[in-house]
């Protein structure tokens, strides 16, 4: 507010000093001087500001500051004092002033800001009724704090207990936007993101409230918590003009509560989430899964024998266990995923975010593994083993009670079969995961009782329509679930580490085998192919497999293809690209199956190792009608023919597939069009018409 007509009230204490200065502000555009603290009767008709000087000169003239300020209803007064007497401006603020100045200690653009600030306020005060005046003055007395703003969140009035309670100095008046950062944070301590939620916004929009919990924050500080009251501030014509806010600390009262509740929500012993709180947990991700469409489990863990720990090594140490048990779970679990202790030695978890429903027994096979390592307690080493039961949302239950129940039984099943295993509540999955165990426990007396069998699929020669090799592909004679494709073992062959004896049975089998029909029909260029697990390539072992084949049927490497599954040969670890080197050594050809559906630098391409490119099944299913994969094929080929490499096709169902590929120029094709895969003793029939002239297409051979 530009061009404040002001009256200088004083007796020259300090005047000749000030004055001078006051003169050339922009903000005083008159300028009246008067030494007997009293309005002049020539004065100006109109006045914005008094400037009253807070000296001996008030003392000697029998009045008292209030006595004084009252005198000039009409007009704001700013008592002007010195640094070193400012509490003579605190009195003069509490006597009835707008504002006061140090004006030792003020700036040009701070003086400016404080007649502003006065000016404002005092028309406040005049357009509020004698009872609202009544009020504020009585409010700038209490234990409370108070904050009065006008219209625009201008802030008017701090009391001096507000002051205290916000760290506020006496002279410290709040800028433009102050409404907006004051008390910002919610009692949860997260923004406002609506303004409009704000303490002094919600006052001065005239909404009357109360107990709005919130948090005052300011640098190098603690936050501070308060409880706030509010209302607007109305003229007597009941128009508002501004707002009013009460105050108080509960900082001291909010902690405790949050201890006292801290003490009813989380477990003493362990600090974990005891069953109340861990049930509200639960409830709340079942109400995230449903609206994600999401699975979500819940394991029960118990510890198998504890009670011979208590009961042997005392309870301290239990409960020492106990304590790491807790503290084993909050390390290897995800962020995001819950535990709680459920009572004695029980534990719970809730798994969120997990993917597929049997995921689940991933997180309680690794829980198995670190619950079960050894515990150090004092001079003891502790073992104890968990038995673990799963239940899984929405297919065990759709509420917490009812998923924990679930979890619960199967932990006790678990514990049946003798503990330090998990065990699944749904019935699907339990069935899944009995066969699973069977055929893991089945694999392991595979080999020795001959259940591995090896059926053989024939390649061809396209341009020539010559049958020139067979891929060996492994199957296996269940007792219980009869033939079985390597979909149904093969994850569990390479997760238990038995894939390197089934893998080195293949090879002399199929070495064998193929020696045997060229001996037999004199085909000494027939060839086989043999896939390779990636597990095979990190063991030199397999060099040494393959070197045995060879030297015990004298066939030529040449004939032995080994087809793996990841062609990135740049970015291979050490161990396997040393066997690959080791293989290459023994005159083997290489191939890389599923060509085309994932990325092979050149860099790769480029070192020799391999010799043909399989193109995936994917392409060839339907490049009758998708134009992507045919031109993939294309550019593949093109590109192998630069490389002198081999393409060869699995899959080919139908005539159509097969001359798209003849017209690529595409080396060898494989698929049922030509011939499913089938025992050894009836690729004898097929390599008995091969000699006679009679080709596999020819035949048409479903």
């Amino acid at each position: 507010m530009a061009g404040h007509s002001i009256l200088y009230l004083g007796r020259g204490e300090f005047a000749a000093e000030y004055l001078g200065e006051l003169e050339t502000l922009p903000c005083c555009a008159l300028l009246t001087r008067s030494t007997s603290l009293k309005v002049p009767v020539d004065a100006p008709s109109i006045i914005d500001l008094v400037l009253l000087e807070a000296g001996p000169a008030i003392a000697r003239s029998g009045q008292s500051f209030a006595e004084l300020i009252g005198s000039f209803d009409r007009h704001p007064v700013i008592a002007l004092t010195t640094k070193a007497r400012e509490h003579r401006g605190i009195a003069a603020l509490r006597s009835g002033a707008q504002a006061y100045i140090c004006i030792d200690d003020v700036s040009v653009g701070g003086q400016d800001a404080i007649f502003d600030h006065a000016v404002q306020r005092h028309r406040l005060q005049k357009r509020l009724s004698d009872t609202d005046v009544t009020v504020l003055s009585i409010l700038k007395n209490i234990n409370d704090g108070v904050i009065v703003v006008d219209g625009t969140g201008h802030v008017l009035d701090i009391n001096p207990a507000a002051r205290t309670l916000l760290g506020l100095r006496p002279r410290m008046q709040p800028d433009t936007d102050w409404e907006q950062t004051f008390c910002c944070i919610d009692g949860n301590g997260d923004n406002y993101r609506n303004s409009a939620d704000l303490p002094l916004v919600r006052a001065r929009n005239g909404e009357k409230y109360a107990s709005q919990i919130a948090i005052y924050r300011m640098p190098e500080q603690p936050d501070t918590i308060l409880s706030i009251n509010g209302q607007g501030l109305y003229d007597g014509k009941h128009e508002l003009i501004g707002g009013v806010i009460t105050f108080r600390d509960i900082t001291d009262i909010t902690r405790k509560t949050r201890e006292l509740q801290k003490l009813a929500q989380f477990d003493e012993l362990t600090g974990l989430p005891n069953r109340s709180l861990f049930a509200d947990q639960l409830a709340r991700a079942i109400g995230r899964s449903q609206r994600k469409s999401a699975p979500l489990a819940v394991l029960f863990i118990d510890l198998d024998r504890f009670k011979s720990i208590n009961d042997t090594l005392g309870h301290d140490v239990g409960d020492s266990l106990l304590k790491q048990v807790a503290g084993r779970l909050r390390k290897n679990l995800r962020i995001g995923d819950a535990s709680g202790r459920w009572g004695g030695d029980e534990f719970v978890v809730c798994l969120e975010d997990f993917g597929e429903s049997r995921n689940a027994a991933a997180a309680a096979q690794k829980l198995l593994l670190v619950l079960s390592e050894k515990y150090e307690i004092g001079d003891s080493e502790v073992y104890a083993t968990p038995s673990i039961g799963i239940s899984v949302y929405p297919e065990s239950g759709d509420t917490a009670e009812f998923l924990i129940k679930a979890a619960d039984l199967a932990m006790v099943e678990a514990k049946k079969r003798g503990g330090g295993r998990f065990q699944y509540y749904s019935d699907a999955l339990n069935k899944k995961l009995a066969q699973r165990e069977e055929l893991e426990i089945g694999l392991r007396h595979a080999l020795v009782r001959n259940e591995f069998i090896l059926h053989y699929q024939p390649r061809i020669d396209l341009p020539t329509g010559r049958l020139i090799g067979f891929e060996a592909l492994l199957r296996w004679q269940h007792p219980r679930f009869g033939l079985l494709a390597p979909p149904r073992f093969l994850p569990i062959l390479e997760s238990s580490g038995l894939i390197h004896s089934a893998g080195e049975w293949i090879i002399a089998t199929a070495c064998r085998q193929l020696a045997a029909w060229q001996r037999q029909f004199e085909l000494p260029d027939l060839s086989v192919t043999i896939n390779l697990s990636p597990q095979q390539l990190m063991h030199e072992r397999l060099i040494d497999a393959v070197a045995e084949s060879l030297e015990n049927t004298a066939i030529d490497p040449g004939c032995i293809e080994l087809e793996i599954g990841d062609g990135d040969i740049v970015r291979k670890r050490t161990t396997e690209l040393k066997t690959l080197h080791g293989l290459r050594k023994l005159g083997v050809r290489i191939s890389l199956s599923k060509f085309g559906t994932h990325d092979v630098s050149f860099e790769s391409l480029d070192t020799g190792f391999i010799d043909t490119f399989v193109l995936d099944q994917s392409l060839i299913a339907d490049v009758e009608e998708n134009t992507s994969h045919q031109r993939i094929i294309r550019a593949a080929i093109a590109m192998a023919q630069g490389l002198d490499i081999e393409v060869a096709a699995e899959g080919v169902e139908t005539l159509t597939q097969l001359e798209f590929l003849r017209s690529c120029n595409c080396d060898l094709v494989q698929g049922f069009l030509i011939s499913r895969p089938m025992q050894s003793d009836k690729v004898a029939a097929i390599l008995r018409s091969e000699i006679a002239g009679t080709k596999l297409l020819a035949r048409g051979m479903p």
